[in-house]
């Protein structure tokens, strides 16, 4: 099988290791980085054009790139027949997305997002309790997730990162939807959502880096989400 990884961030690169190790994938990089010279070595193919990585004929995409670019992309490589791995979150708009649904269904291709709290198995127990209804009446529930930008990536400037710009699809809300994501699969589509957001601290970004929510699910759950970086 062969599989083309779109981007090469840290990200990209943790995917590539994962995917290294299966010594029966054929691994293909579309990316504008030049410090790679050690994939080389290891029979990668590296390329700076889409359409040269398309011709080798890959089987599946993993799309890891800056989230504006996500969708685009994955439209590019549905019609060219792929699965799709794409990571989170979606997009940064909503533009494109039917499209690439469209296309998903009629060539009845294999895509998933990379919301991986999913497979946590601490998520997956808390899950399992609530449907047997062993934890008891949800009433509240407390969820926080708080970082800080400049610690995450160490071997870069921050600054330079998509997670600080807004063109790139930044932004606390977006880089750190997995709580959201896990709250929904938990509990379903919301009723109603209240939020402050912005940008509170000192840091260089375009984007912000504060929100606190108020989320009512059904039946009267209601979620207090607080996410910071």
């Amino acid at each position: 099988m062969k599989v083309l990884v779109i981007g090469y961030g840290a990200i990209g690169r943790r995917h590539v290791k994962n995917l290294l190790e299966n010594t029966n994938l054929e691994i293909i990089i579309y990316t504008k980085r030049d410090d790679l010279a050690s994939l080389k070595r290891k029979n990668v193919k590296i390329y700076r054009s889409l359409k040269k990585c398309l011709s080798e004929k890959p089987d599946i995409g993993f799309i890891t790139n800056e989230t504006a670019y996500h969708v685009p992309i994955a439209i590019k490589l549905a019609k060219a027949g792929l699965d799709l791995f794409i990571e989170k979150p979606l997009s940064d708009s909503m533009k494109g997305i039917p499209t690439l649904m469209q296309i998903v269904k009629q060539k009845k291709l294999v895509t998933q997002m990379g919301y991986h709290l999913r497979f946590h198995p601490c998520i997956i127990k808390i899950r399992k309790l609530l449907k047997q209804k062993k934890i008891g009446k949800i009433i509240s529930i407390q969820a926080e997730n708080g970082s800080h930008l400049p610690d995450w990536h160490q071997y870069e400037d921050y600054r330079k990162g998509y997670a600080g710009k807004k063109k790139l699809g930044g932004g606390i809300i977006l880089t750190q939807i997995h709580d959201i994501d896990y709250l929904f699969w938990f509990f379903g589509n919301p009723k109603s959502v209240f939020s402050i957001m912005g940008k509170f601290s000192n840091l260089d970004i375009s984007v912000e880096d504060y929100s606190a929510s108020i989320i009512e699910f059904k039946n009267k759950i209601t979620v207090e989400l607080h996410l910071d970086f």
